[in-house]
């Protein structure tokens, strides 16, 4: 399901027009997205100008809580990666 960075949002509410489920709100003027109502139709991926809006696989909080240290891309982050 996606996620709204709230570094990155504007609050500009472009997303919130997009979304065909009315999943995305507004709090604190940054965007929200309603896990529970989300279909994860993409919409509001395109939609958003400061592309704010991003991807499970890039919240270590909603993977499972875990949190990497440092930066990167967290490609092979948990995998077995070998040094």
């Amino acid at each position: 399901m996606p996620w709204a960075d709230q570094e990155k949002c504007i609050g500009c509410s472009v997303c919130i027009s997009s979304c065909p489920e009315n999943a995305i709100s507004m709090e604190n003027d940054k965007a929200t997205i309603s896990q529970d109502k989300c279909t994860f139709c993409g919409k509001c991926f395109s939609a958003c100008p400061q592309e704010a809006i991003r991807s499970n696989s890039e919240s270590s909080f909603l993977r499972g809580g875990r949190h990497r240290s440092g930066g990167g891309s967290g490609r092979g982050f948990g995998r077995g990666l070998r040094r």
